[in-house]
């Protein structure tokens, strides 16, 4: 995760003497290198869950099961051809984007399937999150959000469980940091990283309430968040249900 993180600061800072009509093809390389990075690892940990209890690969198709190796190696060769001139024009680069696509498709199903460690789940939502904001570049469709098996069990809550709770009491709130999805899953040194936020809420990415501890709250209502308080410590004051917050107002 450090070196993840690491990664990120450095390409952010030469991003910042970046010329504007630059940024975009930088973007697809950067992010085309992000998830050549986590691709080294997550290909394995899908493998070994595999073995694991809650894990029934009994039910899985061979595609299925093969479904994670294939998207590795999509990624590799798309990080190696996001290299060329212009990844934006290039014809192969949309190309392979699209295989790595049409496999993460096939690996999101299979992983919503199943009781996979949440570790891996974790991962994934990282790696899902990366792929949908080049596809959002090139005007591809984007991965769908499916709930895992493991919180399907959820739904059989009882009704007092699934109401939402009160609000949250004046004088007081829930405190953390506005960020964006993939800043918050990127470390806490990236809360702050107000020019990432941006780039990445301009992308398409959904804006979040993230804790010291890292726990991240959806925000029902965005349009109640204003681009001054991205990466700001904020307190906020309003209804929360589960993981979800709609919110009423807010304390910098």
């Amino acid at each position: 995760m450090l070196a993840r993180i690491v990664f990120g600061f450095a390409f952010f800072g030469l991003l910042a003497v970046a010329a504007p009509e630059d940024y975009a093809r930088e973007h697809v390389r950067f992010l085309a290198l992000q998830l050549d990075q986590w691709n080294k690892e997550f290909p394995q940990e899908f493998y070994t869950a595999l073995m694991q209890p809650g894990v029934d690969s009994a039910k899985l198709s061979p595609a299925a099961k093969a479904s994670a190796g294939e998207l590795g190696e999509s990624i590799h060769t798309l990080a190696l051809l996001a290299s060329a001139k212009d990844p934006l024009a290039d014809a192969e680069v949309r190309s392979q984007l699209e295989k790595a696509l049409a496999a993460a498709k096939n690996l999101n199903q299979t992983i919503a399937s199943q009781r996979f460690p949440a570790n891996l789940q974790s991962d994934w939502e990282q790696i899902r999150s990366t792929l949908n904001s080049l596809a959002r570049v090139y005007k591809l469709e984007q991965l769908a959000f499916l709930e895992s098996a493991a919180g399907s069990g959820r739904r059989g809550a009882s009704p007092a469980a699934q109401t939402p709770s009160p609000a949250i009491a004046a004088g007081s709130g829930l405190t953390g940091y506005i960020v964006d999805v993939a800043c918050a899953k990127n470390g806490k040194g990236m809360w702050t990283n107000t020019t990432c936020i941006e780039r990445c809420v301009r992308d398409g990415e959904k804006i979040v309430l993230v804790t010291e501890e890292g726990k991240i709250y959806q925000i029902s209502n965005q349009e109640k968040i204003t681009p001054e308080t991205y990466g700001r410590l904020v307190t906020v004051v309003g209804k929360t249900q589960g993981e979800s917050i709609t919110v009423d107002s807010f304390k910098l």
